[in-house]
């Protein structure tokens, strides 16, 4: 697993300069990751109040070093993203790279499991796209189950999706690609899968 360089990255303060909403969801900027449940007082998140405006919101789920999100944020000023990581380093690294730099606004981010903040965080046909990145494949048989699209997650991801919303998926592996790609066209409301332009999007 690949490993940030340079010093540790701080705990994430409740100061509105920090984009990470764990303190909203969780209780504590310290609780989050796997199988851990957002606070059923909190959800579904009142997003609009969180960026202080109404805007066609996004959602990357797996940001990883948080390059495709931000860049993706400067490319789509006009729309909201949020970013969905269950690594902890992974989010507090870049939490504080953006309260330093000041910015981008228009992200927030959740270290969190997807699987469990994205049905409660989100409303029915709130969101305009979803971005799913080189989604981890779990190689070994026992870990299969922890693979990120199944049908049960494809369904709560066309739920959360706006009219003439998308899904984006990009896996650099073909087994995945089409395990994922046979999850989203089983989901009777989603159109058939189109291919994307390398210039479509930001890289990552």
């Amino acid at each position: 697993m690949p490993r940030l360089r340079g010093p540790a990255p701080a705990e994430p303060t409740g100061d509105a300069a920090w984009p990470i909403l764990n303190d909203r969801l969780f209780g504590a900027q310290a609780r989050g990751g796997h199988s851990v449940v957002p606070d059923p007082a909190a959800v579904p998140v009142d997003w609009d109040a969180v960026f202080g405006r109404a805007a066609p919101r996004t959602l990357e789920i797996g940001f990883n070093r948080g390059r495709f999100l931000c860049e993706l944020a400067e490319r789509w000023p006009d729309h909201d993203h949020v970013g969905v990581e269950v690594r902890r380093r992974f989010c507090w690294r870049l939490a504080q790279q953006m309260a330093a730099a000041d910015g981008p606004r228009n992200v927030r981010i959740v270290w969190g499991d997807a699987k469990l903040v994205t049905p409660m965080a989100f409303a029915p046909a709130s969101l305009q796209a979803v971005f799913v990145n080189f989604p981890d494949p779990w190689w070994k048989r026992r870990h299969t189950k922890r693979r990120l699209v199944d049908l049960d997650f494809a369904t709560v991801l066309t739920d959360r999706l706006a009219l003439g919303g998308h899904v984006w998926v990009k896996s650099d592996v073909p087994a995945i690609a089409e395990e994922i790609r046979e999850a989203l066209v089983a989901v009777d409301r989603l159109g058939e899968p189109t291919p994307f332009g390398a210039d479509d999007l930001p890289l990552t």
